[in-house]
C-alpha cells in the first residue's frame, strides 16, 4: 500500500519520482485520485482512475524475456496539492536463482539472474542515485 500526501508544490515533488519497475510484472490499483503517469513517444500521459480496474506494468524482466518485443513502462506519481492518494501495487518476482534470458535469437541481453539484476541495481542507486537497469545487461 502507497500513500502519497498532499503536496502544495505539485509541480517540483514526485510522490514517486521516474522509473521502470525491475520485476516481471506489476498489478496495480489506484485510488480515485489520480496521480499516475507514464511515457509515451516522450510524453507524459495521465492514467484516468477506474476504481474497478487494475493496471498491469510491464517490467524490466518481462522486457530482457520478451528481447524488447515488450517494453518496460517508464513511470511515475505526482502528487495533488489538496486530497492524499492511495495505490496497493502487487510486484511479480521470480526466485533470485531464476535465470531471465530470452528465447529469441540473436539475444538483446545476456542472460542474468534475477539476483544478478537486483544486486545491479542496488549498486547503481548507491553509486549514482538512480537505476540504470536493463542497459547494464546487453550482449
Amino acid at each position: 500500500m502507497n500513500r502519497y500526501p498532499p503536496c502544495p508544490i505539485p509541480s517540483e515533488v514526485f510522490g514517486l519520482m521516474p522509473h521502470t519497475d525491475s520485476d516481471f510484472l506489476t498489478i496495480l490499483h489506484q485510488d480515485e485520485v489520480g496521480g499516475l503517469q507514464l511515457v509515451k513517444d516522450g510524453k507524459w500521459f495521465a492514467v484516468k482512475p477506474n476504481p474497478e480496474a487494475l493496471i498491469i506494468n510491464i517490467g524490466d524482466l518481462f522486457q530482457a524475456w520478451s528481447n524488447d518485443i515488450y517494453k518496460s513502462v517508464h513511470h511515475r506519481v505526482v502528487t495533488n496539492p489538496r486530497v492524499e492518494r492511495f495505490s496497493t501495487a502487487y510486484f511479480f518476482c521470480p526466485s533470485y536463482d531464476t535465470v531471465i534470458q530470452s528465447c529469441y535469437e540473436p539475444s538483446v541481453y545476456k542472460k542474468f539472474s534475477f539476483k544478478e539484476y537486483r544486486q545491479q541495481v542496488q549498486e547503481d542507486v548507491q553509486k549514482f542515485g538512480h537505476k540504470i537497469g536493463l542497459p547494464r545487461f546487453l550482449v
